[in-house]
């Protein structure tokens, strides 16, 4: 796997080097000192699966570089590295993996990595496919953000709503083997936990923005089970 720094300080630039080194030895790392290269380099072949990006300098342009870059190749993971400024709320814009704060902090490295490699790893899972009467229906898991159940159907949402309405039942689904990343927080809901922003009490913000209730009787386990989740990021 090739992973990519582009950082200005050498000193963080040798520091995050060592990190990444230490923690994944057998990838290629390639690191710039100036965005026109990396620009020019990404260009060429993306073939970097995981980029850490400063914005130490021009950080709306490298944030805007991020999000079309996403769009281009969706097999590429971004981890930002930035102080506390007015544009780290910006970042999210570009659906970044991680976010790490300046000075580095080893084990938020290590976190950071472990993420990138974790959703790189679901992007490579079988999609979930249905047969039926109209035809064969499929939809990399990843891609699926929550379903819903809605009588005899099944509605499943992706990052910008409504992708399909099939007959399955809530519990059919759950018994496919994505099950692992799958979690049902309400009689009529299941949420993919990747895509979970934040979880507030009896309420779950995904990373588009939507929210899915928590069933009263449903919430010390579903806090359980994400907290789970993240631990072993």
């Amino acid at each position: 796997m090739n992973i990519g720094i582009f950082e200005y300080d050498k000193e963080v630039a040798y520091q995050l080097s060592n990190i990444i080194k230490d923690n994944c030895p057998n990838n290629q790392l390639t690191l710039w000192d100036q965005i026109s290269r990396m620009k020019e380099d990404v260009s060429k072949n993306c073939h970097y699966k995981i980029l850490f990006l400063t914005l130490e300098k021009d950080p709306m342009e490298v944030i805007e570089y991020s999000r079309r870059l996403q769009e281009i190749y969706s097999g590429v993971r971004i981890i930002f590295l930035t102080e506390l400024n007015e544009y780290v709320f910006e970042v999210f814009r570009a659906d970044p993996v991680y976010v790490l704060r300046r000075p580095l902090d080893i084990e938020h490295v290590k976190q950071s990595l472990n993420r990138a490699q974790h959703e790189l790893n679901m992007s490579k899972e079988k999609a979930f496919t249905v047969i039926n009467k109209q035809g064969i229906f499929t939809i990399p898991y990843r891609d699926i953000y929550y379903v819903e159940s809605d009588k005899r159907k099944l509605n499943i949402y992706g990052e910008s709503g409504l992708v399909k309405s099939i007959n399955l039942k809530i519990s059919d689904f759950l018994q496919y083997e994505h099950g692992i990343y799958f979690l049902q927080c309400h009689k009529s809901y299941a949420v993919n936990l990747m895509h979970i922003s934040q979880l507030e009490k009896y309420e779950i913000v995904l990373k588009n923005g939507m929210k899915l209730p928590i069933s009263q009787s449903r919430y010390m386990e579903t806090r359980s089970e994400y907290m789970n989740y993240l631990e072993e990021e």
